[in-house]
């Protein structure tokens, strides 16, 4: 695309448009970044009529998208190029890496030509919202039935621990801590003190299931991924 008036809106409404990415960093950095079939770019809307001095409505908090029929809203509650840092988030499949050239070959894009590129993030299950609840959709990406959706193995191996305990003495930690107001304002007592209470233990079952130790390999003991002579690991908080 030459120019903006014309870019598709959003990528994946186009998923036969091809491009490229070069990139200046070292090769090496991206090894392994065929494995996936997704990546997000993060770029900037240098075309943007309102960036270099050009029509400066810096102050401009509303706008009205083409497809509200005329209606007004923020700026941030909408895809609009036009945003206070010009930064942009384009979700891409990956076609292929040619590492000696350090061209990445794209498709199904919404990026004007020469867009500067700031990032590329590969894009991995957990980035689509409630994909571990639904039992449907993770089976389907893990065997790679939907045929759209790859990561390496690596990514899919589930490592989170199969069950999380509290001893009784931690939960009357918790609701002291509860009580004292020290997660507030996001976890209190002041509304029905068991939903307060199970709220933040269910955020600390969840913390805690991602087994959060460090996986260095100099590590002797407690490890991530390890039981400490076959019993179970002990946390504080």
């Amino acid at each position: 695309y030459l120019k903006r008036m014309g870019t598709p809106r959003q990528p994946q409404l186009v998923p036969s448009s091809r491009g490229i990415i070069r990139f200046t960093c070292p090769g090496p950095a991206l090894d392994g970044i065929d494995e996936y079939s997704h990546v997000w770019i993060v770029f900037e809307f240098h075309a943007n009529t309102t960036i270099n001095g050009k029509h400066n409505n810096s102050q401009k908090t509303k706008i009205r998208p083409p497809r509200a029929g005329g209606k007004k809203v923020g700026q941030l509650a909408t895809r609009s190029p036009h945003r206070p840092n010009c930064l942009g988030l384009s979700l891409v499949r990956v076609e292929r890496w040619d590492a000696p050239q350090r061209t990445l070959h794209i498709s199904g894009l919404d990026l004007v030509q020469g867009t500067p590129v700031y990032d590329v993030k590969p894009c991995v299950p957990w980035d689509i919202p409630n994909f571990y609840q639904n039992e449907q959709l993770s089976h389907c990406f893990s065997k790679h039935e939907n045929g759209s959706f790859r990561v390496p193995s690596w990514v899919e191996q589930d490592d989170e621990l199969s069950s999380v305990t509290f001893a009784p003495t931690s939960l009357q930690e918790l609701r002291a801590v509860l009580e004292q107001g020290r997660l507030a304002p996001f976890y209190t007592m002041q509304q029905t003190e068991e939903d307060g209470f199970q709220a933040a233990r269910q955020a600390l079952e969840e913390i805690l299931a991602q087994d959060p130790r460090s996986s260095h390999k100099g590590l002797k003991s407690n490890a991530r991924g390890t039981t400490t002579n076959g019993q179970d690991d002990a946390y504080s908080f």
